[in-house]
């Protein structure tokens, strides 16, 4: 089971992605979002069972110490090619995302973890379904048919909680609320 780091969004703009989540199982193209039971967040950083989880909570804690909540607004679909493809909504990449990753990287040097999340190669994302059945090639087709007519329920977002978590089954081991305010924002990375 590994850890992640996730910058989870705030209640209000993650209703409509539950939404969708929703639709898509319904329409049997994907439920392992549901299934997950965890909230929409943009992750961070992912890190092997093996990392050591000591430092992992400190990193969390000491970052939280710092950032304050971060706007993040919801740009289109994209789609991760792997082996089976994994569709996410694309939030705008902006300089106070960008330098939340790197200062969370930087304070985690050293400790293993997973390529795609190191700076330079991460593309922050909110994931909606992971892969279709092998061979289809139309899974992705419907699933964006389904999800186009929710789009205009998305909201601008707050990622306003920064979360270190264990998982599957996912296990909260730290939850930090991060204050709002530009007084705190313009003291913190």
């Amino acid at each position: 089971m590994p850890y992640a780091v996730a910058l989870r969004l705030d209640a209000a703009a993650a209703a409509p992605i539950e939404a969708m989540w929703r639709a898509l199982a319904v329409a049997g193209l994907h439920n392992d979002s549901l299934a997950l039971g965890y909230p929409p967040h943009v992750t961070l950083s992912i890190h092997p069972d093996a990392a050591d989880p000591a430092r992992l909570r400190k990193a969390v804690a000491g970052c939280a110490a710092q950032w304050a909540a971060v706007d993040v607004t919801l740009a289109g679909f994209g789609v991760f090619a792997m082996p089976l493809p994994v569709l996410f909504l694309a939030p705008v990449v902006t300089e106070a995302l960008l330098l939340r990753q790197r200062a969370l990287a930087e304070v985690l040097a050293g400790l293993p973890g997973d390529p795609h999340y190191r700076p330079g190669a991460w593309v922050p994302h909110v994931t909606l379904a992971k892969g279709g059945p092998a061979g289809d090639p139309g899974w992705l087709g419907r699933a964006l048919d389904t999800l186009a007519p929710l789009w205009p329920a998305l909201r601008p977002a707050r990622a306003e909680c920064l979360e270190l978590v264990h998982f599957r089954p996912v296990t909260v081991l730290q939850s930090h609320h991060l204050p709002s305010g530009l007084a705190h924002a313009a003291a913190s990375v």
